[in-house]
């Protein structure tokens, strides 16, 4: 039998909060997670569209909900059918979920938001629940609209059912990855080859087009970036600004660079701390050690004994070096997240002790599966990016190893992949205004991604926030940019003197948070 991570090895281009075990002390990040909800919890969006006269859309009233948690929002919802397959419009049709959060005053603006969300496999839809309160002040005078990519959400799924064990003991097996591909694929109720970005965008297009609108602005998040520069390169003539966050340049082959830069974000985490004096003091650790920790793993798994984060039950666990290394990938996400990582860290060197790791590993591993579409993930993935792999690389020497890429075989020799366009991975030329946004310890997508972007951007600004991680249009400082840049509709003359100040989160030294 094979743990559940192995069927989630690659979940992790998009965006994740990560907000720590609910049955360890973590009392900062408890409150931080009910802050959050609190906060989603005032946005409503139950006001009317201000839809252009052509819009042959019908909306009605909805409630969006986010995978896995109690989180709700208010919108208008619509359908639009789309043919699978774009070159045969007579044949099978797909239902395409369009939800719309309507501008919140009487002086609204003709050019709505379109949101791309990340993944690939996460619905906007679902993410609007989570991100809405990053929009607020955009939405005011402007709709936001949020298209389920096809294959996500409720644009005509492409979920696999696989075997959901809580054996977290059991050996990753590729042959058995194979296997539960050729499993999962047998399931779906579609063509996979049909559910790229490149033919999405088309559909986005189609959903312009009914809904009325002559100019839109685009913002995307990590994967979402990705779609967004394929829109922009298709239909420029569509496109007033662009907004992205978490860049992926064109150029990328997703999955390539997952293990090197993890190190190098979890690198700047512990620099970070020896310029500390606090953090110094207490947590004297670093990458080079926490690396020879997971070696020691990779040639001994470790036997432990911890508390199931969800039943409270002791649970023994076998632990390996890629479910740790997992578990680290997670924490840095945020930088809130982050911020725990070298008390974390510590506690394993100093003690011996992997226990509070491991339970953040349990947590990491349970509670994804719903918010990404397997199928849809997996047909953008083999079609765009394994085909450019270089699966010799070896980064044996990584806190991740070779997993990715080892998954990423087993998985995308089964699945069949779409056309993918010879000019796919270039820059895509605009002198459109164009905002691009990075955290300096993003694990997945850094600040030299947006640099590369931007080099075939010729009107853009490019943004780097200090020690914050991946999705960072959710600081403070960051909303009041993109909603003056996308109000303003040009680089010049906006004011980011706010992005000096940004700072990140201040380390634990304790279970009970930073030191006061």
């Amino acid at each position: 039998m094979m743990t559940r991570m192995t069927i989630r090895l690659w979940t992790l281009t998009g965006c994740r909060f990560n907000l720590g075990p609910r049955n360890e002390p973590l009392d900062a990040m408890r409150t931080l997670s009910v802050t959050l909800a609190a906060l989603s919890a005032l946005m409503f969006s139950g006001t009317s569209l201000a839809l252009p006269e052509g819009n042959t859309i019908a909306f009605t009233n909805c409630e969006l909900a986010l995978p896995g948690s109690t989180m709700t929002a208010s919108a208008q919802c619509g359908f639009l059918e789309v043919p699978e397959n774009p070159d045969d419009p007579a044949g099978k049709t797909i239902s395409l979920h369009i939800a719309v959060a309507g501008a919140t005053s009487t002086d609204t603006r003709e050019d709505p938001v379109f949101f791309f969300a990340g993944g690939p496999g996460q619905a906007a839809s679902e993410t609007w629940v989570m991100i809405r309160g990053t929009l607020d002040k955009v939405r005011k005078q402007r709709d936001i609209v949020m298209i389920d990519q096809r294959g996500t959400g409720q644009s005509h799924k492409l979920q696999c059912e696989v075997e959901d064990t809580e054996d977290l003991n059991a050996e990753i097996n590729l042959e058995e990855l194979a296997q539960q591909t050729r499993n999962c694929l047998a399931q779906l109720d579609g063509d996979p080859r049909f559910y790229t970005t490149t033919i999405a965008m088309q559909d986005y297009d189609r959903v312009r087009q009914a809904m009325g609108y002559e100019k839109i602005n685009l913002i995307g998040v990590s994967y979402g970036t990705r779609a967004a520069q394929v829109y922009l390169r298709q239909f420029p003539d569509a496109v007033r600004t662009v907004t992205l966050d978490s860049v992926v340049p064109m150029e990328l082959a997703l999955g390539q660079e997952h293990a090197p830069m993890l190190d190098r974000a979890v690198g700047l985490v512990f620099e970070d701390c020896r310029k500390d004096p606090d953090c110094n003091e207490s947590f004297p650790g670093s990458l080079t050690a926490l690396n020879e920790l997971l070696q020691g793993l990779r040639e001994e798994p470790r036997w432990i004994t911890v508390t199931h984060p969800t039943t409270g039950k002791d649970y023994d666990l076998r632990l390996t070096a890629e479910t740790l290394a997992i578990a680290i990938r997670f924490l840095s996400y945020a930088s809130e997240t982050q911020a725990t990582l070298p008390l974390l860290v510590h506690e394993a060197l100093s003690t011996g002790r992997l226990e509070r790791l491991a339970t953040q590993a349990m947590l990491v591993m349970g509670g994804i599966s719903e918010m990404i579409a397997r199928g849809m993930e997996l047909s953008v993935m083999c079609a765009e990016d394994y085909p450019f792999l270089d699966l010799d690389a070896d980064h044996g020497n990584t806190l991740l190893g070779d997993i990715f890429l080892d998954a990423f075989q087993a998985q995308c020799e089964v699945w069949p992949q779409g056309a993918v366009d010879d000019h796919f991975h270039e820059g895509v030329i605009t002198n459109l205004p164009v905002l691009l946004m990075s955290g300096e310890r993003d694990p997945v997508t850094p600040p030299h991604y947006a640099a590369q972007a931007a080099e075939s951007f010729s009107n853009h600004l490019n943004l780097v926030a200090r020690g914050q991680s991946h999705s960072v249009m959710k600081h403070v400082c960051l909303k009041e940019v993109v909603t003056a840049f996308i109000e303003l509709g040009a680089t010049e003359g906006l004011d980011t003197a706010c992005v000096e100040h940004i700072a990140p989160a201040p380390f634990f030294t304790s279970l009970l948070g930073p030191r006061p």
